[in-house]
């Protein structure tokens, strides 16, 4: 599982993929010698206040089911868990008395009442399956453990996934989807890769 940053007040998103593993870099070959990267920087204008909180989340870049099975039970859960890691790498200046740094988590296209979690085939819109979010490991998914999209979505930034103070905070969780969506379907139908993007938000909460 690769990982990205989230720097300071900064709003970043996670690729979730079903498709075969991603691959996000070119390759050179024998045959294909030359190859271009694209160097990107930005000029805001503002400069940092000394005394001002900074921090650094590390949100998965990609997270990958891999390939789904339609079950022959259509009676029985199959569940499909991939584990993924959001962590507070860098801190500064938080009052942690006082203050501390919310997560938020959504659906790129999600809205409060219409908040699913979805894959969608790249090549049919009209194909989609919905997945959920734990905020623990899958070992630890109880009957009784409700995953943090149970309910629907109150707020624009999302569901509340965690909160962090210290340097080393992390929330180790679970995609998880139900591969009994794909019973119904003619294979034929519904074959060929998927992804959706979780968008996550950060920001800093009063303790």
């Amino acid at each position: 599982m690769k990982t990205k940053k989230i720097i300071t007040l900064a709003l970043a998103a996670a690729m979730v993929s079903a498709s075969a593993l991603s691959v996000s870099a070119g390759t050179l070959t024998e045959t294909n010698t030359t190859g271009q990267t694209e160097v990107t920087a930005r000029i805001d204008g503002t400069t940092p206040v000394p005394g001002d909180v900074t921090y650094v989340i590390t949100i998965p870049d990609v997270v990958d089911f891999g390939t789904l099975t339609q079950p022959e039970n259509t009676d029985k859960d199959s569940f499909k868990d991939v584990p993924y890691s959001v962590s507070l790498t860098e801190v500064n200046n938080l009052d942690v008395a006082t203050q501390k740094i919310a997560v938020y988590v959504r659906d790129q296209n999600a809205s409060v009442g219409n908040s699913d979690f979805k894959i969608t085939n790249k090549a049919d819109s009209t194909k989609s399956f919905t997945y959920d979010i734990y905020d623990v490991l899958p070992e630890n998914i109880t009957a009784t453990k409700q995953s943090i999209n149970a309910n629907s979505m109150t707020q624009a930034a999302g569901y509340k996934l965690c909160d962090f103070t210290t340097q080393g905070d992390a929330v180790d969780g679970t995609l998880r989807l139900n591969q009994t969506q794909l019973c119904g379907y003619d294979i034929a139908d519904i074959v060929g890769d998927y992804s959706g993007y979780m968008v996550f938000l950060s920001t800093i909460e009063n303790a």
